[in-house]
């Protein structure tokens, strides 16, 4: 029988016995502890590793829970280096103009509105067309083609195609919603949608805005929406070197061409007397966005205490000084559908009713429209008139002189009336007239 040892004894014997494991013959020794480090010298001066060390400064260097290159600035979104494209001056709605527009299967066609003709045909090379852009100079229009897979650049003057920009790629359907001409008109925003062929389905992928180079035919960089700053629908300035936008207050910010930051802006919110409503511009300058120093306006302002009363007018601003110069309230709002206006005459046509669609609820069919003609020197009217169309006519153009209004879409012909409203013909032509119509000097 073995007797436990006492807590003296063990202490006792301890020494001895472990003295004696170690020499054992066959046992592994024990590695003798290490002696304690020296003290670490005194840390240097912030941002310099101690010496001996070789630490990583900035974002490569990695903490716990943190991936390598994490805190790295963003891609920038600043625009290239640019030269300002200028939009026609004022001087040029002296001269004569023409509308410029597409025209069913695959034509760019140029109208002339004095005789009601087609005076020029633009045979496009990739089919039929999706959508138009006019460029800031007036000189050329951006025409979608190709299944909305190229983009081509079509000369007004000479009537030809410049070029034509795809943008296909392999194994994917790649379709082109957006075309928006940045400064100094060699780069676009392009909005395209994407569709992946896979082994056994399509996978649609989220769209995408392309900043593009049309002169080395490349796209510069991708990003998921355009800068925020212009997604607003922001215009190119009349000089071509900033852009023009609104906030959600309705006031009217200037930005930097380049960098999209914020230069200036004109208050319209803040009331202009005691009782008076913010205004808020409806996006139609009458002057065409040719003057770089003033912009003439039009506006509604609703009513800050009767909500339901909504005034029009006219405002001038100044561009350079940034500033409004005079405000015209004109009376209660004109509720009208496509408002179009003659720069040359500041004179706009109207109209508003069922369109040839519509009609009364439980009451009498009325499919009349009615055509107004304004003078936006002072927001008289001129003249109107009522008029049954068939279904899905709308008001598409003024003539520059103002004389004449046109009704199209759904259809090859306009139908034309006088600056009196009355009925004077209709023009039809040999395709199916589509999308929006430009007005350009000839």
């Amino acid at each position: 029988m073995v007797t436990p040892l006492s807590d003296r004894a063990r202490r006792l014997f301890a020494p001895a016995l472990l003295t004696i494991l170690l020499a054992w013959p066959g046992r592994t020794q024990v590695p003798v502890p290490a002696p304690t480090p020296a003290p670490a010298p005194a840390p240097a001066e912030q941002g310099t590793p101690p010496a001996g060390e070789n630490r990583p400064q900035g974002p490569e260097r990695q903490g716990p829970g943190r991936r390598r290159g994490q805190g790295r600035e963003q891609q920038s979104q600043d625009l290239p280096e640019f030269t300002p494209v200028a939009a026609p001056p004022p001087l040029g709605l002296l001269g004569k103009q023409y509308f410029w527009f597409t025209m069913y299967p695959d034509l760019l066609v140029q109208f002339d509105p004095v005789t009601d003709t087609v005076t020029k045909k633009v045979k496009l090379q990739g089919g039929m067309f999706w959508s138009s852009t006019l460029t800031q100079d007036r000189k050329r229009i951006l025409v979608v083609t190709d299944q909305q897979q190229a983009i081509e650049v079509v000369d007004l003057a000479e009537g030809t195609v410049l070029a034509t920009h795809p943008f296909k790629e392999d194994n994917v359907t790649v379709r082109i919603r957006d075309v928006r001409e940045c400064p100094g008109g060699v780069h676009w925003f392009v909005r395209t949608e994407r569709v992946k062929k896979e082994i056994d389905r399509y996978s649609f992928e989220p769209s995408q805005w392309l900043l593009y180079d049309s002169a080395n035919k490349k796209v510069v960089r991708k990003s998921p929406k355009l800068p925020e700053a212009i997604e607003r629908n922001a215009q190119l300035s009349a000089d071509g070197a900033s852009w023009i936008t609104q906030d959600d207050d309705g006031n009217v910010l200037f930005l930097d061409g380049r960098k999209m930051t914020e230069t200036g802006r004109i208050d319209l919110r803040t009331p202009r007397f005691f009782g008076a409503g913010a205004l808020r511009l409806t996006g139609t300058d009458l002057l065409d966005r040719r003057d770089p120093n003033r912009a003439l306006m039009l506006f509604t302002s609703q009513d800050p205490v009767e909500k339901s009363r909504t005034s029009w007018g006219m405002v001038e601003l100044d561009l350079q000084k940034k500033l409004v110069v005079d405000v015209q309230e004109w009376g209660p709002q004109v509720t009208a559908f496509g408002l179009r206006v003659a720069p040359k005459k500041l004179v706009a046509a109207a109209m508003t009713g069922n369109f040839g669609g519509g009609g009364g609820g439980g009451g009498e069919r009325d499919n009349r429209s009615r055509l107004l003609m304004y003078d936006l020197k002072n927001g008289q009217k001129l003249a109107e008139g009522y008029e049954e169309f068939r279904p899905r006519r709308s008001l598409v153009a003024i003539s520059p002189d103002a004389d004449k209004m046109y009704i199209g879409t759904a259809g090859n012909d306009f139908e034309v009336f006088d600056a009196q409203c009355k009925r004077m013909k209709t023009v039809e032509l040999e395709g199916e007239i589509v999308g929006r119509i430009y007005v350009v000097d000839g």
